[in-house]
């Protein structure tokens, strides 16, 4: 990727596309295991269901979220019972360290190693929102994952907020991010707040700038600077308007459609983003609709209400944004 060149996507005729492969997907032989937050409007998922995009879904086990994962698909349906009983031996009480020796200790490796051989996404929850996650991930790698030997994995990860830690820790979970790429593709996401305290840490600034005045050509330089840096195969740049996806193939920027931004920073929006973006990763989809079909699960879960329900309609109403006129023009 040697050039500045951004392609300027028009979400109309990928949302056309995705409408037609959305009503004639199949049932999948996948197994999806998410993480929902108790304030969703869907409520806690207590039994294997069907999801709006065909995929069978259950509720993570604890264990996996502890260990800082925030959703995995399996290629099948796998027994939980093994990680629901790693769940009830957590140390509930105690210091922090116990529970992460648990958690890194050769019983929960173990288990691990049989379960994880069937994964084919694993999505990471906030790596600055969550201690000890750099010893986590890099236990899991080297304990679970290398041994294991699978290779063709989707990782996904969001980094929060980099300011809150220090350089060595930065430099020290992006050193442990990249290896994973031995293993398959890595995806690391940012809002564009998150991308330039990022940029600001790999450049050593120290005076922060808010993305607010800073001009749209100075910003990509900076997420194109981020990208070369960090040795992963996709870099996503997201604000409320806006998604960018950045690989060694192409630089892309799909316009979203405007949502509330109570929804943006709801508890559960990147669960519902990364939902939708890993199915569409096993359902095989281009990375392109894989990025459209996560804001679209995001959106339709933000915005459902009984009289417009469901991703189809969230999809009509995104196309009806893309006739407004600010919006038209970017496109002819």
């Amino acid at each position: 990727m040697e050039t500045l060149n951004l392609e300027i996507l028009n979400p109309g005729p990928i949302l056309a596309d995705l409408k037609i492969k959305l009503r004639t997907l199949a049932e999948s032989p996948h197994f999806y295991l998410r993480r929902l937050h108790a304030n969703t409007s869907q409520g806690l998922i207590a039994d294997t269901h069907i999801n709006e995009l065909g995929i069978r879904e259950s509720s993570l086990p604890a264990v996996l979220h502890m260990i800082g994962i925030r959703s995995i698909t399996l290629n099948a349906q796998q027994d939980l019972s093994p990680l629901h009983r790693l769940s009830e031996g957590i140390p509930s009480a105690g210091c922090e360290q116990d529970r992460r020796r648990y958690l890194t200790s050769d019983a929960v490796t173990h288990v691990l190693q049989s379960f994880l051989a069937h994964c084919c996404t694993i999505a990471f929850e906030d790596w600055a929102g969550l201690s000890g996650a750099s010893e986590l991930w890099s236990s899991l790698l080297r304990g679970v994952i290398r041994p294991v030997g699978k290779q063709g994995l989707e990782f996904i990860f969001y980094l929060g907020d980099p300011l809150s830690r220090r350089l060595f820790q930065v430099e020290e979970v992006l050193d442990i991010i990249s290896e994973f790429a031995e293993h398959g593709q890595v995806t690391v996401a940012l809002d564009e707040e998150e991308a330039i305290k990022l940029w600001m840490v790999l450049n050593g600034v120290h005076e922060y700038s808010s993305v607010t005045g800073q001009v749209f050509p100075d910003l990509k330089r900076k997420y194109v600077s981020i990208f070369r840096t960090i040795l992963v195969d996709r870099l996503l740049v997201y604000s409320a308007t806006q998604a960018m996806l950045f690989t060694r193939q192409a630089q892309v920027l799909l316009a979203r459609k405007k949502m509330a931004s109570s929804f943006e920073i709801a508890p559960e929006a990147r669960e519902s983003f990364i939902d939708g973006f890993c199915i569409g990763l096993v359902r095989q989809l281009d990375i392109v609709r894989c990025l459209a079909l996560g804001l679209i699960v995001f959106g339709s879960r933000s915005e459902t209400d009984e009289k417009q329900p469901g991703i189809f309609s969230y999809i009509g109403r995104w196309e009806e944004d893309l006739q407004q006129q600010e919006i038209m023009y970017l496109y002819q």
